[in-house]
């Protein structure tokens, strides 16, 4: 679900002038990418750790038989009569039971221990607030078996009521996944491929519960040297955050280093496809290291959005990420992602995606002398640098430019925006054929103390930051 920013503004002088800024893609697990996200799972019995079990005997013939029975593994076709086999020609089941190394059907936890590289201060994982008692267990779930994702050996229990062969559990654990993915860009490696987990669980109901054993299906094989580099590329910008601020001046500090910092993908907007290799511009490794081609801070809006939700994040503010669709109107809406941010309870709307404007004369090479004047004109530039910036839902779902973005001289006047639309995800799907269960649930933004206007009098910036308005402190 990516689709293309473009990166110049179109302009007319003089009389008027016109910019339709397009989308990029939230590029998230969707739906109808369950059956590869989750393709390896088995259900498994009371008499799972019986090792005896043969193939022949452990595959039964309907859902309400009492036999042991592996479903859509890898090597699994269902229906078709094909038994998935080790290479010792035990069956599935055997290796199961060796994988749970004797546990019982109490279903025992094994979890890592020590410290991990995964690191998130959030103070609120606001998705997670979302979620039903039982999404929340799996989601806890979920997390608990990443901590330490070089093995596969870590497993963790959750009992849930709704049968786990059921579609009912199968959207709760879409949501759950995808409510993790939101609330965590620390976790980027899962953007990498489907299929990072698989579940076991109990065929027959207890109580009117069931009990589900989750693991990590896949390793990562490169963390140490990735996460440390995480880490420290995220230490390294917030050295230059004044965290003494206020939280409103804080978002507003992290927000014009990391569109500083970023270059938007052209190429990887580009070459997206829905069936496309995974490349880190898509997460906030590309945003605050590299993309996989090794290019330094550049990545999508997948990038933008998650980096500064995680950068705000370790500055103790409420920030999530929502998916969805912008552009110049309904009809030419690309996929999309940008954020939402909590200042003093109220939600603001943010895409610091659109906002990473170039003043580049290059670009603008033609534009006649009110255009010079505007590309030069410091403080009238980082206007624009900020429209998308702390923007309630309204405004931001029917966006049109006030006169503040006009540039007037006394020759003429020009603009560099024009009216748009950002609409969320509502799980309906789009022209793309994709959904997400996620975004929807995310909150209505309605404040507006905090409007760049209000902060961008009394805002130190960072380290180093332009003085963009002449009147001696950066901002």
């Amino acid at each position: 679900m990516i689709g293309k920013k473009r990166t110049g503004l179109f302009v007319l002088t003089v009389l008027t002038c016109g910019a339709l800024l397009a989308g990029c893609g939230s590029g998230g697990f969707h739906v109808s990418e369950l059956p590869d996200m989750f393709r390896n799972f088995f259900n498994v019995n009371k008499d799972l750790e019986d090792p005896s079990s043969s193939a022949a005997d452990s595959v039964s013939g309907g859902s309400g038989e009492t036999g042991d029975r592996a479903e859509s593994g890898p090597d699994t076709e269902t229906g078709s009569g094909k038994q998935s086999t080790s290479g010792s020609g035990q069956s599935i089941i055997s290796d199961i039971s060796s994988f749970l190394d004797g546990v019982t059907g109490d279903y025992k936890d094994k979890l890592p221990e020590g410290d991990s590289l995964f690191v998130n201060n959030a103070p609120v994982f606001y998705y997670y607030t979302q979620l039903s008692a039982e999404e929340q267990g799996i989601y806890n779930a979920l997390l608990a078996v990443t901590r330490d994702p070089t093995s596969t050996d870590y497993h963790k229990k959750v009992t849930v009521n709704e049968d786990p062969s059921s579609d009912a559990f199968g959207r709760e654990l879409t949501i759950a996944y995808e409510a993790l993915i939101y609330d965590h860009p620390e976790l980027f490696w899962f953007r990498q491929s489907s299929g990072n987990f698989q579940y076991y669980y109990n065929s027959l109901s207890t109580g009117g519960t069931y009990d589900v054993m989750i693991r990590l299906s896949r390793t990562y094989d490169d963390y140490q040297n990735q996460m440390t580099a995480f880490n420290q590329a995220v230490s390294n910008f917030m050295a230059d955050i004044d965290l003494t601020r206020s939280q409103p001046e804080i978002a507003l500090q992290i927000h014009d280093k990391l569109i500083d910092t970023v270059t938007y993908d052209k190429d990887l907007a580009a070459s997206y496809s829905p069936d496309g290799a995974f490349d880190y511009g898509y997460t906030a490794y590309g945003a605050l290291v590299a993309n996989s081609r090794n290019q330094a801070n550049t990545c999508v809006c997948d990038g933008y959005s998650y980096a500064y939700e995680y950068l705000l994040q370790q500055a103790g503010i409420t920030c999530t990420r929502v998916g969805g669709y912008a552009g110049a109107d309904q009809d030419s809406m690309e996929a999309h992602s940008w954020n939402l941010v909590q200042l003093d309870g109220e939600w603001y709307e943010v895409d610091p995606t659109w906002d990473d404007q170039d003043s580049d004369p290059q670009q603008y090479a033609s534009g006649g002398p009110i255009i010079d004047a505007a590309l030069n004109d410091a403080a009238y530039w980082n206007r624009i640098r900020h429209f998308m910036f702390n923007l309630t839902t309204e405004q931001i779902s029917n966006y049109t430019p006030g006169s503040e973005y006009t540039y007037y001289t006394p020759d003429g006047y020009a603009t560099f925006l024009s009216s748009s639309v950002h609409v969320r995800d509502d799980g309906t799907g789009h022209a793309s054929g994709t959904a997400d269960y996620i975004s929807k649930l995310a909150p209505t933004a309605n404040g507006t103390a905090y409007t760049y206007d209000a902060l961008s009098g009394y805002a130190v910036g960072y380290r180093g930051q332009t003085d963009y308005d002449g009147d001696g402190i950066p901002g």
